[in-house]
Order: structure tokens, then sequence, then C-alpha cells
């Protein structure tokens, strides 16, 4: 597991092997199955976390219990930073595996001692913040200001071939429109 860590950081951007070793020593990977939820929605998390393969998706809980899909992450990929995706040490939403997935796990006190002492980790952190808010600045306005087709013609230009991997429901969920109008959406885009 140590070399699909060190191959993930590297493709992340952290091309020195002793800041990669550094990480590596730090980290805990984990397997999870399908299903399996990483990290919970109003509950303290003190982790910071690296998608070494697999899929995820974040979500928020309805007033009656439903999934509200927010996200989704792909193999290789920096999962939200702890500042921007908790308040007060909680966490604004929960996250789950879509597919089997490998998630490197490092406590936010050992990160951030990490990058107090190498200049890489420091500047990798700074990029997986900036790429974090650019994402998600460019998603509140394709969410507020497209139809549904925009929205999901998007989704499959940022993440090609999810609808193959997931469950359609956590798409439609993410579109915000129901799984039959998600039916009728790909139905309509196959006949254009």
């Amino acid at each position: 597991m140590a070399k699909r860590l060190d191959s993930t950081l590297r493709l992340l951007g952290i091309q020195a092997g002793e800041t990669r070793t550094l990480f590596t020593s730090h980290a805990t990977v984990r397997e999870y199955e399908k299903g399996d939820i990483i990290f919970h929605e109003k509950r303290c998390n003190s982790t910071e976390y690296i998608l070494i393969d697999g899929i995820l998706h974040r979500y928020n809980a309805t007033l009656q219990g439903l999934p509200v899909t927010t996200g989704f992450y792909q193999a290789t990929a920096a999962i939200t930073p702890h500042f921007a995706r908790t308040i007060a040490g909680q966490s604004l939403f929960s996250m789950e595996a879509l597919t089997c997935s490998v998630v490197a796990e490092i406590s936010v006190e050992d990160l951030d001692r990490l990058r107090s002492i190498s200049p890489e980790l420091e500047r990798f952190g700074a990029r997986v913040v900036a790429n974090e808010l650019l994402s998600n600045l460019q998603e509140d306005v394709v969410n507020r200001s497209t139809s549904a087709k925009e929205r999901l013609l998007l989704l499959r230009r940022r993440h090609p071939l999810l609808e193959n991997l997931v469950p359609h429901s956590a798409i439609a969920s993410y579109l915000g429109i129901t799984n039959v109008s998600f039916s009728r959406l790909r139905s309509a885009l196959s006949h254009e």
C-alpha cells in the first residue's frame, strides 16, 4: 500500500521522494467497501484524506434522512481540506464510498506539523485549497445558472464514465432532479 500512496502523491504533484516518504510514514491507508461511510456529517473529524483508488461522494441528509449528493471524488484526489469541511471540528457533510475505495488518512495535527517543516507539503496544501475553492465556485455557478442537461454534460466532462460506475440515484441527486427525470434526460441525450 505504501507504493500506491507514493505513486498517488507523485501524481498529485509531490515530486521529492523524501517528502513523499515523510507523508507516507505518518499516514494510514485504509480500504473501504462500497457503501462504507468514511466520516459522518455533524460529527467530530480531525483527519485529512487522499483518495488513492475508487469513487467517493460527499452528501448531506435531508430532514427525512435521504442523502443529497453535493460532490464526487475520483482517484487520484485530495479530499476537501479539514478547515473547509468542518465547523468547530464537526463535518459539514458525510463521505461515502460509491465503489471499493482506497484512502490515505493522516491526522490534521500531523499534516500541519509536516507542512511546517516541508515547503513542498506547504505548497501542496496551498494548491489543494486553491483547486477546491475554484472547483466549488464553478460548481456553485453552474448549479445555480444552468439546466439539468447542462449540469449533466459538465459532470460527464469532469468525471467521464461516472454514470457507468456509481448508482444513478447519486447522480440524479447531485443534479437536483428525480431518478425518473435523470433517466429521461439520459435517454434524450443519447438520441441527440
